[in-house]
């Protein structure tokens, strides 16, 4: 049996002799391709195939990422999303359709989407097929797809929830507001008890004045005798 990177250089037309065998021998074959050599031999087909030909390889490419999670990732690299972005252009909406397909499904698997979402603005490149794209079912599944793009724009929600955390800091400034308030009332507190001895020394001499004068009043007596 001819080697996975043999078939891959021999011809793209064999690429679904390739999706037969994954389907029979899923853990086998997988093992293969997810080897260095077999893998870039995959993801050159994908990239390097012209007008016919990419046409034709949509199809098994995508029953392949539905197939293997480990492959899907495997191919997530710079050149597969430059391809993608692309051919998303083509005249033909049934690549377009298929292109999708596949970002979708490799989207789905991802354990970086979000970063990868943002690193290609594929929300972008999404968003505008939804709504500008001549073919219905193009918008359509555009518009599907967007919810799995969303993650992208987790980390613009996550700065507004740092910024929910806004008003936990400012439930805190009123606590500092009603330390500072007590300990100014505590301050006031003070002066107004230093205050008292003055006024219970002003009381005092009010209460000394009259008995100094009923002091006086007594030796008067005396005097007259």
């Amino acid at each position: 049996m001819a080697s996975v990177f043999i078939l891959l250089h021999i011809s793209i037309k064999r690429f679904a002799d390739i999706l037969n065998r994954l389907q029979d021998e899923t853990a086998r074959l997988e093992d293969e391709l997810m080897k260095p050599e077999a893998l870039e031999a995959l993801l050159k087909c994908f990239v390097s195939a012209k007008a016919n030909s990419f046409e034709n390889l949509l199809d098994p490419f995508l029953k392949i990422c539905r197939i293997s999670t480990r492959l899907t990732i495997g191919i997530a690299k710079s050149q597969f999303f430059k391809r993608v972005i692309d051919r998303l252009a083509h005249s033909k909406a049934v690549v377009r359709l298929n292109l999708l397909r596949i970002l979708r499904t490799v989207c789905d698997v991802h354990p970086n989407r979000a970063i990868l979402v943002e690193r290609y603005g594929l929300h972008d490149i999404v968003a505008k097929l939804s709504k500008d794209d001549g073919a219905v079912l193009v918008r359509e599944l555009a518009r599907e797809i967007l919810p799995a793009l969303a993650p992208a724009l987790k980390p613009a929600s996550r700065s507004g929830l740092k910024g929910t955390d806004a008003p936990k800091s400012s439930n805190i400034a009123p606590k500092r507001a009603r330390r500072t308030a007590s300990e100014t009332s505590a301050m006031n507190i003070v002066p107004a008890l230093g205050s008292t001895p003055r006024l219970q020394g002003r009381e005092t001499g009010r209460e000394t004045k009259p008995s100094r004068k009923l002091g006086d009043i007594a030796w008067q007596p005396g005097r007259g005798r």
